[in-house]
């Protein structure tokens, strides 16, 4: 809940009193850290009362005051923020769109809102398929970026016209596609980011002879690339024999991708210029001769280990043609029972829609054009009729895997 409503005093109150605020859990005055980010940061800095309710919620049912807001215009002034947080004992919170859905950008922190300046597309390179981008870029604006190149970014969250593709790095993010292009770990390719101690760092894919030259660096970086293989070497084992095997899986740190763990990503569908056989060995560990990218160990530790100041991301072929089968069912039961073998046609996506869904969109007046004409049965869409590939064409043949398709349409 709002400081405000505990007795606590706003940053604003306790300048004026010249003292420390009861009941704050920060290790300094406020005024000496707005002081200090002032002289150092080119962006905004914001204590004021009305800022730190803003920034006290995201999509979460959580509430909890920042200690103040840094809106960084570029990564200097994300180094800055870093050394006079560091000096003054102050955690960081990175924030991109707030669309979280379990609180990841609320804290008891400085926030950093990379969504306000840090948002643009810094490079697209159409022919290997990568664009540089950074943190606040908004998904939907990545992919109206490079629509006319017939590219798009493939992980899609259902918030895509807010979220930030920071955000998606930290969470891992998927949506509905996923079992088209996976998460959001299969797509990036090298970070440019900052370790806790304000250490920068440019992670990506490292051979065996450059990871060991890494470990024998000094300071941060070269302790994370020991304290690594320390790891590697003594739970490979492990990682191998427990690690979850389904790709929809975001709980920690990516070990798997120290080690090859076959099967632990999406299926193995060959689409949009996505080459990579997804059920196949991921990136291996220079133990066995191969490379690996420790940009893909870092995707999902939702800030933990660093912070993002700018990622070099893979980029897919837009399929040129799209269809929807939407495929009614008598119940659930019968719908999910037919799921496997709609997969095994090669969707871009599977959505069900159940009765009740139907009915409240029959009785709203935006949605009510674009309800199912079919009264209370389920239905089993293999893809929504948006802008978004799909349906893959081969999934033509989800009809005969249950019941006849009502609908289809292609683009």
């Amino acid at each position: 809940m709002p400081a405000s409503s505990t007795g606590n005093l706003h940053a604003t109150d306790f300048r004026r009193r010249g003292g420390r605020a009861r009941g704050r859990e920060y290790n300094g005055p406020v005024n000496d850290l707005e002081r200090d980010l002032r002289r150092v940061v080119r962006g905004s800095v914001r204590f004021d009362p009305a800022s730190l309710l803003l920034y006290s919620t995201d999509a979460s049912m959580y509430q909890v005051e920042p200690i103040g807001v840094v809106t960084p215009r570029d990564a200097d002034d994300v180094i800055a923020a870093f050394d006079v947080a560091r000096r003054q004992n102050v955690a960081l919170l990175p924030r991109g769109g707030g669309t979280s859905l379990t609180g990841q950008t609320v804290n008891r922190a400085l926030v950093l809102d990379f969504s306000q300046h840090m948002n643009g597309v810094l490079e697209v390179n159409a022919e290997e398929l990568w664009a540089r981008v950074q943190p606040g870029l908004v998904q939907d604006e990545l992919n109206h970026a490079i629509r006319d190149l017939g590219l798009l970014f493939g992980p899609d969250t259902s918030t895509s016209n807010r979220a930030t593709l920071g955000g998606m790095l930290g969470n891992n993010s998927g949506g509905s596609h996923s079992i088209a292009y996976g998460l959001t770990v299969e797509h990036v390719l090298e970070l440019d980011a900052l370790l806790a101690d304000g250490t920068r760092v440019r992670f990506g894919t490292v051979t065996p002879a450059e990871f060991e030259a890494k470990m024998r660096l000094d300071g941060s970086e070269g302790r994370i690339y020991r304290e690594v293989a320390a790891i590697r070497a003594e739970y490979a084992d492990e990682i191998r024999a427990r690690y979850p095997k389904h790709w929809r899986r975001v709980a920690g740190y990516n070990l798997n991708e120290l080690v090859v763990v076959a099967g632990s990503a999406s299926p193995d569908q060959d689409v949009g210029g996505l080459s990579e056989k997804r059920v196949a060995p991921l990136n291996g560990a220079p133990l066995n001769g191969a490379p690996i990218n420790m940009a893909r160990v870092v995707v999902g530790s939702e800030g933990t280990l660093l912070t993002v100041l700018e990622a070099k991301v893979r980029l897919v072929r837009r399929p040129k043609k799209t269809a929807v089968d939407v495929i009614h069912y008598a119940s659930i039961q019968e719908a999910l029972e037919s799921s496997q073998s709609i997969l095994e046609t090669g969707p871009y996506a599977v959505e069900l829609t159940d009765k009740l869904i139907l009915d409240l969109a029959r009785n709203n007046i935006e949605q009510r054009a674009r309800a199912a004409s079919r009264r209370g049965a389920p239905v089993r869409a293999s893809g929504m009729p948006r802008t978004w590939p799909t349906i893959s064409p081969s999934s033509s043949r989800s009809g005969s895997c249950a019941r006849p398709a009502s609908a289809c349409c292609s683009a």
